[in-house]
């Protein structure tokens, strides 16, 4: 099992290489899918088993411990899968990819303390930039999720929340990210390249870190 998710890493990887557009996601993917090999192969169980950023049903927050207003820090990348070699992959892979995303969000005006989102008791939201409101909505929490619907716009957005020590995670799906940037008044004509890339990783979801002011 550990060598066939290895071997398709591999191929993710060489396959994405192939695509100059895509170098920088590429590197990070060869480089990711070269280590978790490495300690496959040595048997390298405290690899396999590092902290890993994966979703967790005993992270989401209730109705009660979301509401306040919440300062973003930086981009968030997440799996769905508890895989222990995808755990080790997730691992590695978030953290770079996290640190390439900002790149392109600091294009569409979202860099750590000048965005802040508030969600109301009375279930509505809104998203600031700059000390100015850019985007209201409502929000509703079913299951292990936060579905947002904001105002003006018809579609609306599903997204995963994780809370833990006073951080908030909302991510989701790389289809989703659209919907959500251009909810808040982003403009998302940059987030194309990477977001057609990660569309490639299975069970990865994407989104923003926030700390509660």
């Amino acid at each position: 099992m550990k060598k066939t998710m290895t071997q398709a890493l591999l191929v993710t990887a060489l396959t994405l290489c192939a695509n100059g557009a895509h170098a920088q996601f590429s590197d990070i993917l060869n480089n990711v899918a070269s280590k978790v090999q490495s300690a496959t192969s040595n048997g390298n169980n405290s690899t396999l088993s590092a902290i890993s950023s994966i979703i967790s049903s005993k992270l989401i927050p209730t109705s009660t411990q979301i509401v306040g207003t919440w300062a973003y820090k930086e981009p968030a990348v997440m799996f769905t899968s508890s895989n222990a070699l995808k755990s080790a992959t997730s691992s590695v892979v978030s953290k770079q990819i996290e640190t390439k995303l900002q790149g392109y969000l600091s294009k569409v005006g979202i860099s750590g303390g000048k965005m802040t989102m508030t969600f109301e008791k009375d279930k509505t939201f809104y998203v600031s930039r700059n000390g100015k409101k850019v985007a209201t909505g409502t929000y509703a929490l079913s299951n292990n999720d936060v579905t947002l619907t904001f105002k003006g716009r018809k579609t609306p957005c599903k997204v995963t929340p994780q809370l833990d020590n006073g951080t908030l995670v909302i991510v989701m799906d790389v289809t989703k990210l659209k919907t959500f940037f251009e909810g808040i008044g982003s403009n998302v004509s940059q987030l194309a390249t990477v977001t057609s890339l990660l569309k490639t990783m299975d069970g990865m979801k994407v989104g923003i870190r926030m700390t509660k002011k």
